[in-house]
């Protein structure tokens, strides 16, 4: 099985040296992973999951591995505390910092660096900003 705590922590510090030589897409990219394992990770401390291939079994129950998108059906089923919880400002910063001007976070590999102007950038930092705050808090919750 994936350890997503340990892949966050070390996504994060990619995320820091992308950031630190103002890498914008790389940053966002990059961030939006972090996202993605610390939801990975809570759902692994709150279930029992193995990992087989495309599928997870959750307490014995055959699912799709979680996709990118972070504001899915998915993650909300699993994490209802979270997502039921969840302040207004920072649902929407999740749904911008899962799906930045319109294109996901994972896409944003193939984003020429030009194409992210200082305003987009500073946008997603902000949300980023928040989503990281409130995942933080709830990791020392769990």
């Amino acid at each position: 099985m994936e350890d997503y705590a340990t892949a966050a922590q070390s996504r994060l510090t990619d995320w820091e040296v992308l950031c630190d030589k103002k890498r914008r897409t790389g940053s966002i990219h990059m961030g939006g992973i972090y996202v993605e394992c610390m939801l990975k990770g809570i759902i692994c401390c709150y279930y029992t999951v193995e990992s087989r291939g495309t599928e997870w079994l959750v307490n014995g129950n055959r699912k799709n591995r979680p996709g990118h998108l972070l504001t899915a059906p998915y993650y909300r089923s699993l994490l209802p505390d979270l997502y039921d919880n969840m302040p207004d400002e920072v649902a929407d910063a999740l749904e911008y910092v899962s799906k930045p001007e319109d294109v996901s976070y994972i896409d944003y590999r193939y984003v020429p660096e030009k194409n992210v102007s200082d305003r987009i950038f500073n946008k997603w930092m902000e949300k980023f900003i928040c989503i990281f705050d409130y995942l933080e808090q709830i990791k020392h919750e769990v």
